[in-house]
């Protein structure tokens, strides 16, 4: 199954492209930036990711990542 983890180039510019780049990494996930969301006012307040549709919500890039791997059951080592 394919992963669609979609970002907007707005939320937290430069900070989430190490949580991009690791995501990316991972077999079968699509890391896309898209302009619109529908989240405006969470985008300026903290950090998100859309997965297969299911926002998942931080207050640091760091946390984010982490919350994303364990939704996909990855380990963080990874």
């Amino acid at each position: 199954m394919e992963i669609i983890a979609k970002f907007c180039p707005c939320n937290f510019e430069g900070e989430l492209d190490e949580v991009k780049d690791r995501l990316g990494n991972l077999p079968n996930v699509e890391v896309i930036d898209d302009r619109c969301l529908n989240y405006c006012g969470q985008c300026l307040i903290q950090p998100y990711a859309l997965i297969n549709g299911e926002n998942i919500i931080a207050d640091t890039a760091d946390e984010l990542l982490e919350k994303i791997l364990n939704y996909l059951s990855v380990p963080a080592s990874v």
